[in-house]
């Protein structure tokens, strides 16, 4: 058969090509091989994804190329997830966070608190106070509170400890297996309840809370026990329980507040110093008398803090008394003062004891023969603040000066004048003065002077306050000294002699003050602020007296001036009410400063 010539393109003189390879795309269909076929369907399963897919995958690109961002926010994520499940949340926050975890014990019988019972949480433990509430810190999350005290039967609660703030203490009952006896505790003086008094019986302890009660559970065949009863600032002391479950006055106890009380008495015939605590009980005698002591000049002063004692006493025989000083603290007797000289007494200021000298050997034309002085007792030094002057060689041409002093808070304040033998002209050119000075001898400063021949005259007024009397120009005028200050002419001059002496006593703070008002036949007593004023009264009565105060909670009085008594400083019971200290014996003596100072 012969064979097909090549065919022309048209236009162009070359044959056309014949391709022996390529097939019909029918046949080239038919010949496929199963790996093609895959091929192709792999290529199209890859470009048709669900949109979720493809979501996914631009996701995990953007992370793989943003990790700085991408990681902390799958931390986040992660966490936020175990936070969301209970027991993963409290598992992770434990390793972290703790919290102040309450729980209040009480008688599963009674209701009533239980004290001392001991919790245990975590290995972290704590005790009940008297109104069975403990607070301990542990960690956050699933946990057991453990509860024990003697004569109850053991718990063990499952609980949680929140991450935020507890709503409500846990409470939790304990069933005893003795008896519970109901205790009240009260203050011996005011008759108030002790809280956190701790009442400790038969190995066991109990608490009292806010009224002074609390439960002591003891054994049930028990008819009484001895129990310790003790609080911070009280005596401790011992009494004997009734076993019984009824609240009896029996099983009401009192607890005297800490401190000794100083006072003098003569119940041995001689005058002694003596101490005692604030209801009478556990009396020492401190400096016996020597008998010499003479009884109309045998005088005590405390300072407000009741640290130190003043005690001007005659017990070595001398013509002249001595100042003593007394520390309370260990009952040591140091000599302040002596000589041939007599002593005036004005008072404490802070730990300095103010005086006046004295000098007996001194005649009236002699310089220094008074002297204003004050006792550091910390220090045990003696600072001269001020020395009288004088002039002349004998009593009728004599001029000389005398001195007065009063102690206002923190500085001492002073008049100084003259006075003639029988010729005034040796007053010619001298002037009294009103001064001022601290008790270490500092911030000396003369406040104001005078004329010549004018004698100047001083009194108490208010609290805080001196009067000064004297003449100017013929009449008499009144200048009035107070808080540093001095208003001249301020008050009346016929008033200066009508008005009664205040006497008022300062608290060992100064916050507060102590005063009485002699009205219709009574002494009125009032207390009030730093001032003196704002008083409230506490007491009113015919036989009572100012002593000083113990602390800022209690006063002192005098009943008929034989008895020591003691009673709260908000007292609203009557002054005959206040407890009796002990019988003492005091001087016909008399301070008419404000009160820097107890005793007498």
């Amino acid at each position: 058969m012969a064979k097909d010539k090549p065919k022309k393109h048209e236009g162009t003189d070359k044959p056309e090509e014949v391709d022996h390879d390529h097939k019909p795309a029918a046949e080239e269909s038919e010949d496929s091989s199963p790996a093609d076929e895959t091929t192709r369907e792999e290529s199209e399963t890859t470009h048709e994804h669900s949109p979720g897919q493809n979501w996914f995958a631009r996701c995990w690109h953007w992370a793989l190329g943003h990790k700085l961002v991408s990681i902390p926010l799958a931390v986040v994520l992660l966490l936020g997830i175990l936070v969301a499940v209970p027991w993963t949340r409290f598992k992770l926050a434990s390793m972290a966070l703790k919290q102040n975890f309450q729980i209040v014990i009480v008688d599963a019988e009674t209701q009533k608190p239980v004290s001392s019972a001991l919790i245990t949480i975590n290995g972290n433990t704590a005790e009940t106070s008297g109104e069975g509430l403990a607070t301990v810190r542990t960690k956050v999350g699933y946990t057991t509170v453990d509860v024990s005290k003697k004569y109850y039967h053991g718990a063990a609660n499952k609980t949680v400890v929140p991450i935020g703030k507890q709503k409500s203490p846990l409470k939790i009952e304990l069933k005893a297996d003795g008896r519970p006896v109901p205790v009240t505790v009260l203050n011996s003086i005011s008759g108030k309840p002790i809280a956190d008094a701790t009442i400790t019986v038969d190995e066991t302890q109990a608490k009292t809370g806010q009224e002074g009660k609390t439960v002591v559970v003891l054994p049930a065949d028990k008819k009484d026990a001895v129990a310790t009863i003790k609080a911070d600032g009280y005596n401790e002391t011992t009494a004997t329980l009734t076993v019984t479950t009824d609240e009896i006055e029996t099983n009401t106890f009192k607890l005297t507040p800490a401190g000794k009380i100083y006072f003098m008495s003569n119940a041995s015939g001689k005058i002694d110093l003596v101490k005692s605590n604030l209801d009478g009980t556990d009396r020492q005698t401190v400096l016996a008398g020597t008998g010499k002591e003479d009884k109309y000049n045998t005088v005590l002063v405390a300072s407000r803090d009741w640290k130190y004692i003043a005690l001007l006493s005659k017990r070595d025989g001398g013509e002249y008394a001595k100042l003593f000083l007394i520390e309370t603290g260990s009952d040591k007797v140091t000599v302040m003062d002596e000589g041939d000289a007599s002593f005036g007494l004005y008072g404490w200021s802070d730990d300095s004891f103010v005086y006046k000298v004295y000098r007996q050997k001194l005649n009236i034309w002699q310089p220094k023969r008074e002297a204003l002085k004050s006792y550091n007792a910390p220090g045990k030094k003696i600072t001269t603040l001020s020395e009288t002057d004088a002039v002349g060689s004998h009593q009728y041409d004599a001029a000389y000066e005398s001195l007065t002093a009063y102690i206002l808070d923190d500085e001492i304040v002073y008049t100084k004048n003259w006075q003639s033998g029988y010729y005034s002209s040796a007053l010619n050119g001298k002037k009294a003065t009103f001064n001022r000075i601290h008790a270490d001898g500092g911030h000396k400063e003369n406040i104001k002077t005078f004329n010549d021949d004018t004698y100047v005259e001083t009194r108490t007024g208010d609290f805080g306050e001196i009067k000064i009397l004297y003449e100017e120009a013929g009449a008499a005028k009144v200048d009035v000294y107070r808080h540093g200050n001095l208003a001249v002419g301020a008050s009346k001059s016929e008033e200066f002699y009508e008005e009664a002496y205040p006497l008022y006593s300062v608290s060992p703070s100064g916050k507060k003050t102590l005063w009485s008002d002699y009205r219709d036949g009574k002494n009125i007593f009032f207390v009030g602020d730093e001032n003196g004023e704002n008083g409230k009264e506490v007491g009113r009565s015919e036989d009572f007296t100012i002593y000083g105060w113990f602390t800022d909670d209690y006063i002192l009085v005098t009943r008929k001036g034989s008895e020591l008594r003691i009673m709260p400083s908000d007292n609203t019971e009557g002054i005959d009410k206040a407890a009796k200290i002990s019988d003492y014996y005091k001087p016909d003596y008399e301070n008419r400063g404000f009160g820097y100072g107890y005793g007498g």
